[in-house]
């Protein structure tokens, strides 16, 4: 397919007037991506190659009303929208831009922050073929190449669920706050919001080693769970169900026994609104219940404040429980 073809395509795409063959052609252009080409022209970094490919396949997912659910949420699709108009106007080469402004920040050098915000999930292959899915108000550190010894990795705000590709003779060492966790391969998650109290590592397969300046806490199998208080420096061992580990990837938290302090992270990060309180001794509350992002932010407060007898107000992106 030439660029005047493609150009044509995607003009018809984007004025959602593409008819079943042109839809299948564009599809059958995305899935060329690394066959009949060496890489996508104007990126030379693998990780921006990836996260744009799977951009693409989400737009074209989108009309197509394919069932496979989409990388990124339709709230984020919505906010960078605008960005592909330029694909019409002025070539690939602005929307290769735009796309990579918007999505990777560069830092110091040899390495690039991927970061998310409210309602945004991202999931991102690494150089080796590990992947990362990315939780919303997160932010990942990358080196653009390992090294020959190890694998080094920083999350430096956030939750992250990560299927690590085997490699025995180069462990994978991700950086969170106060924690080291090293694995040779294996699938984990780790949530380590500043704004809480706790870090949490949790196993679904192989083995994972979880230290702090040297000094190593344990050695988690599958069904485990670490839970390293910041303020207090000490552990707590859990058993958790592994399929659980990375339910928030299919817009699901399940919360039990969960203080305000983390019952507000999810609804932040879901809906992206902010929760306060009214209520002396809410500090004290525990609340045991799911939330998902396919309900609606009005049916989730009724459930909040059905636990405790309260009722909710709604100022904007405030809700404050009275």
């Amino acid at each position: 397919m030439n660029a005047g073809q493609l150009k044509k395509l995607l003009t018809a795409f984007l004025k959602n007037r593409l008819n079943k063959t042109d839809r299948n052609l564009l599809q059958n252009w995305y899935n060329s991506f690394g066959e009949s080409e060496k890489g996508v022209p104007g990126i030379n970094n693998p990780i921006e190659e990836n996260l744009l490919k799977q951009d693409i396949l989400n737009r074209i997912q989108v009309q197509l009303n394919q069932s496979d659910q989409p990388i990124y949420k339709l709230t984020w699709l919505r906010n960078i929208a605008a960005s592909i108009v330029l694909v019409t106007a002025v070539g690939f080469a602005s929307w290769f831009f735009v796309f990579k402004s918007k999505n990777i920040e560069k830092a110091e050098t040899g390495f690039q922050i991927i970061a998310t915000t409210s309602g945004q999930l991202k999931k991102v292959i690494l150089p080796d073929n590990s992947i990362v899915h990315l939780n919303a108000n997160s932010r990942i550190r990358i080196p653009h190449h390992f090294s020959r010894k190890d694998r080094q990795f920083y999350l430096e705000e956030g939750e992250a669920f990560f299927q690590i590709a085997k490699d025995k003779t180069k462990p994978f060492i991700i950086h969170s706050q106060q924690l080291v966790v090293k694995v040779l391969g294996t699938s984990f998650n780790i949530r380590s919001y500043k704004q809480l109290a706790d870090i949490k590592v949790a196993v679904t397969t192989g083995k994972v080693s979880v230290s702090e300046q040297g000094k190593v806490y344990g050695v988690l199998i599958p069904g485990q769970q670490i839970t390293y208080h910041k303020a207090k420096k000490v552990i707590q061992l859990t058993k958790v169900t592994p399929a659980d580990n990375d339910a928030w990837v299919n817009g699901k938290v399940y919360l039990e026994k969960a203080g305000f302090e983390e019952l507000a992270l999810a609804m932040h990060n879901i809906y992206g609104v902010t929760l306060k309180s009214e209520i002396a001794g809410n500090r004290s509350y525990q609340y045991n219940l799911t939330i998902r992002s396919d309900r609606s932010l009005e049916e989730t407060m009724k459930l909040i404040c059905a636990i405790h007898g309260h009722n909710f107000k709604k100022r904007g992106y405030e809700i404050l429980i009275q």
